[in-house]
């Protein structure tokens, strides 16, 4: 038997469980099923429940629960050595004074300013500093959100674009994003970004290459990745910037669009297990 408790797809077991836990009803019938299809939405709890219930899981998103935001993107990369801008990780503003009284000191680490703070969560950009001062690294700081942690990172000269590289199982997309305003480092949707699918064939070819790579080794599945490209040095060797579980889907058609893509990369996953699902 296959569940699925996405609402857009159909399988012999059907449970819609948004915005609350699995009941005890619905875990006995899961437990049956040979496999599982899941929303991008799910939560964590939901998630852990049909990863003990049911032998096979779609998406794979071991990794977004136990490594999330972008300290764990950052620990990831560092862990399979996937190249990638050069990061610093602090649990809290506490570590960071810690280990740099004198904050400066950041700054000749990576090779002097400007370079980038993140917040661990945060998405079109939200909590992204680009720091170019003592006084803004401070003034930014105290607006991170209290307790979290965050990374320190280098800023890339990405020539104002970046590459979203989608995966969708075994298929993998890939698109531009565009920030026409020089003053504004930023490329998403939200800051003026536009999504431009043609361009640099090769060097897309690299990215989704990497990506792909990436993902034999960590099991991710279904993501969006971030992948920079440093026009100063090493031009077309692909960056890992972040990894996005839950994307906007303007690059790839819009949501009705993506639902169709996430079904057949759902059915593709289906007919890979073969007899581990067969009843």
């Amino acid at each position: 038997m296959i569940a699925s408790l996405h609402p857009c797809i159909t399988k012999d077991l059907n449970i819609l469980c948004a915005g609350r836990p699995l009941n005890e009803r619905e875990k006995k019938r899961l437990a049956k099923a040979r496999a599982v299809i899941l929303p991008q939405g799910v939560t964590a709890e939901v998630y852990r429940e049909c990863r003990r219930l049911v032998p096979q899981v779609f998406p794979f998103y071991d990794l977004r629960f136990s490594m999330e935001g972008k300290v764990g993107d950052a620990l990831l990369f560092q862990y399979h050595q996937a190249a990638h801008p050069r990061t610093f990780i602090f649990k809290d503003l506490r570590d960071l004074f810690q280990h740099y009284p004198d904050v400066e000191a950041v700054a000749a680490l990576l090779s002097g300013y400007p370079y980038v703070l993140k917040a661990d969560r945060g998405g079109e950009g939200a909590f992204v500093f680009l720091i170019h001062s003592r006084e803004e690294l401070m003034e930014s700081l105290s607006l991170m959100p209290s307790g979290e942690g965050f990374i320190i990172q280098e800023k890339i000269n990405h020539g104002g674009r970046d590459l979203r590289v989608v995966v969708l199982f075994d298929v993998l997309f890939s698109y531009w994003r565009v920030q026409p305003d020089p003053d504004v480092f930023l490329t998403n949707h939200s800051q003026g970004g536009s999504i431009v699918h043609q361009g640099d064939e090769h060097l897309q070819h690299r990215a989704r290459e990497a990506v792909r790579a990436f993902c034999r080794k960590t099991g991710i599945n279904l993501a969006g990745f971030d992948v920079l490209f440093d026009r100063g040095k090493n031009p077309e060797e692909p960056l890992f910037l972040e990894i996005n579980y839950y994307f906007g889907r303007r690059g790839l058609g819009g949501s009705m669009r993506f639902y169709e893509l996430f079904e057949d990369a759902a059915n593709r996953w289906l007919r890979s297990l073969g007899a581990l699902i067969a009843n």
